[in-house]
């Protein structure tokens, strides 16, 4: 019905005339026989609004049909919807519908290219990853198994975490990137996970004397597990890169919300509001000159994945906070 009235709006003028031609038959009926101007006039008007209506009729179903086509056309340009589209358009349409489809084809090419290729780095991406994984894993090793003076056996610590940080961060980038999303959500047990993300970080938490206090109980949340020990890692990191004298580290859990909190150099107030943006670095002291602002950025992405609502605030001892809300499940 909705339909129908709009092809009566857009014949209007149709009506119009037919009304005009009406009257003016009627009144030169009235002129010649006042009396048969009575019986046909009534006759005329009804005549004419059946007209009318069909025409209406046809035409919504004119313009169903072309919907119909173009639609088909659209989704899949090919020679025989061509075909199609063009009986239904007319010859007056046939150059602008075969620019349409040299447009659609060309475009459709150019994006299955950009996919493959896409597909393609995703893949060396990830194989490059799992080849520089096993020296990384040999360095654990030998880190492990033989003595080392101390100064020597930090360096080599430092440089094997970061290390692992940059591979899984481009890891992770290429992830959120990816037009497939492979995470594995699960029921965590979010003490567990800290104790392992801490556990990778000892050796530099040892380093700087960290003081790390877990108040996570038996707290049980629902995530992908590689993604949250990504996320708590990069937090661990930046409280590591930007500590000051007697640091602490401490994770808190209360009414489905994680807080991850330092008393480090902190953020200043008028940069909180950037530094989940990517490439943002802050301007707070030389460390933060030389960071790249892809960390806060990855870890806010990964969260929005998974559903986490992801807040950056100061700490109550005057160092950094973020605070990470789980989706009640």
């Amino acid at each position: 019905m909705k339909t129908f009235l709009y092809a009566v709006k857009n014949n209007i003028v149709w009506l119009i005339i037919l009304v005009i031609i009406d009257a003016f038959f009627i009144v030169s009926m009235w002129a010649t026989d006042a009396a048969a101007m009575k019986k046909i006039s009534l006759a005329t008007i009804l005549f004419s609004l059946i007209i009318f209506a069909v025409a209406c009729i046809y035409s919504v179903y004119r313009e169903n049909k072309l919907k119909k086509s173009f639609t088909l056309f659209l989704d899949y340009p090919s020679k025989e919807n061509l075909d199609s589209l063009k009986a239904e358009t007319g010859h007056s349409y046939d150059e602008t519908v075969d620019r349409l489809y040299s447009t659609l084809t060309e475009y459709n090419g150019t994006v299955s290219s950009l996919a493959a290729s896409l597909e393609d780095h995703e893949e060396y991406t990830e194989s490059w990853a799992h080849e520089i994984k096993t020296p990384i894993s040999l360095m654990t090793l030998l880190l492990d198994n033989h003595d080392f003076e101390p100064d020597l056996k930090y360096k080599m610590e430092y440089i094997r975490c970061r290390l692992n940080e940059s591979v899984e961060q481009m890891l992770q980038y290429a992830r959120i990137k990816s037009t497939r999303k492979d995470f594995l959500f699960e029921k965590l047990k979010l003490k567990d996970v800290i104790n392992e993300v801490v556990q990778d970080y000892e050796p530099l938490l040892s380093e700087k004397d960290f003081l790390t206090i877990n108040k996570v109980r038996e707290e049980v949340v629902t995530a992908d597990r590689r993604a949250m020990k990504y996320m708590l890692g990069q937090f661990v990191s930046n409280s590591i890169k930007y500590a000051k004298e007697d640091p602490e580290l401490i994770f808190s859990f209360e009414n489905n919300k994680l807080v991850i909190s330092d008393n480090g150099i902190g953020v200043k107030p008028a940069d909180l509001p950037f530094v989940f943006e990517k490439g943002f670095t802050g301007d707070t002291g030389e460390l933060r000159g030389k960071a790249t602002g892809m960390g806060l950025y990855l870890a806010s992405k990964i969260a929005e994945n998974n559903k986490i609502d992801i807040e950056a605030k100061p700490s109550e001892n005057g160092g950094f906070q973020i605070e990470l809300t789980f989706p009640e499940v």
